[in-house]
């Protein structure tokens, strides 16, 4: 395999990969910081589509948890949604290890439900053949694997989806609800949820809190974690394959569906400094270029941008 210590190499291999995926979390997780500023910048003239906004990604946020705490066995005692936060109150009967996996799970929910739930989507839609995007890591080694990851697999999921996105065609209802749904359900809300045993609150805080509230567990997960790893590497390489897929999927997803977001923002505060006649030539000339020039191939994702552009362009000249 390599000349590292085995033992050293037995737990840096699967670790190169939580890097790379952790890195993107990380990304993901300073996109929405800034698209949740920038809705503030719309709350003022438009207070009810900003709350609106805001109760459906609250909803959207208290879902994950409530969908990912049913999976592991918990029960729901409280879920309560409004525009200005919410929060899901679970508990178990068992204690331990598993309830401890459990909570970490739930708290982390809401960075993956979301995006699990456009991926199935676009899946359900035949827009993205999950069995073409494949990927070569090269050898055994965790920073051959990291550059692989970050030179390959990550850019071959940024084209596929980039170009489908930006090649949808509007006239079909089903494209429209999957852009409200990447526009409108990634504004994740402020950390809401609570444990009914422990009653910490914060996702994030409560997470890393009990990361070294619980050094056991912590350490058991590690292995469990690699343990798994090296099942699917060696006996199930296909499902491994897909599974390492989809988790950096999952988070470049997630910052597609913040971008449009923040577009979306950026677009309402042009309008707002329109003109009724400057706005009604802008979308005019957006839905002609779009329809007579739109033939929804690889190359002609470029249409789409250049009719963003003539729609940005007359709204700044409308200045």
């Amino acid at each position: 395999m390599t000349d590292i210590n085995p033992i050293i190499n037995f737990f840096a291999i699967p670790f190169s990969f939580l890097l790379v995926i952790l890195s993107i979390l990380a990304l993901q997780s300073l996109t929405i910081n800034i698209v949740s500023r920038r809705l503030g910048n719309i709350s003022f003239k438009h207070p009810y589509l900003s709350r609106a906004m805001n109760w459906w990604g609250v909803f959207i946020h208290e879902l994950s948890h409530a969908i990912t705490a049913i999976l592991t066995l918990n029960k729901i005692k409280e879920f309560k949604v409004s525009s200005s936060g919410g929060h899901v109150t679970h508990y178990s009967t068992r204690s331990g290890f598993f309830q401890w996996l459990g909570t970490q799970l739930i708290s982390a929910a809401p960075a993956f439900v979301p995006p699990i739930i456009v991926a199935m989507l676009l899946g359900y839609l035949h827009y993205i053949d999950f069995e073409n995007i494949g990927y070569d890591f090269g050898s055994l080694e965790p920073l051959t694997i990291i550059s692989s990851l970050y030179l390959d697999l990550i850019p071959s999921i940024v084209k596929t989806v980039g170009l489908r996105l930006v090649n949808l065609d509007y006239s079909k209802i089903e494209n429209i609800a999957l852009l409200l749904v990447l526009t409108f359900s990634f504004s994740a809300a402020k950390p809401s949820s609570i444990d009914s045993k422990s009653g910490m609150q914060g996702d994030l805080q409560s997470l890393v809190e009990r990361f070294y509230k619980f050094p056991l567990y912590t350490l058991l997960s590690v292995l469990v974690f690699t343990g798994i790893f090296w099942i699917l590497f060696n006996w199930v390489h296909i499902l491994f394959l897909y599974v390492v897929m989809f988790l950096v999927l999952l988070p470049i997803l997630s910052i597609f569906a913040l971008v449009c977001n923040y577009l979306f923002i950026r677009l309402i505060n042009l309008f707002d400094s329109s003109s009724k006649l400057y706005i009604l030539l802008s979308i005019s000339a957006f839905v002609l270029v779009y329809y007579f020039m739109r033939q929804y191939t690889g190359e002609q994702y470029l249409i789409n941008i250049i009719s963003a552009c003539v729609l940005v362009g007359i709204l700044k000249l409308a200045k």
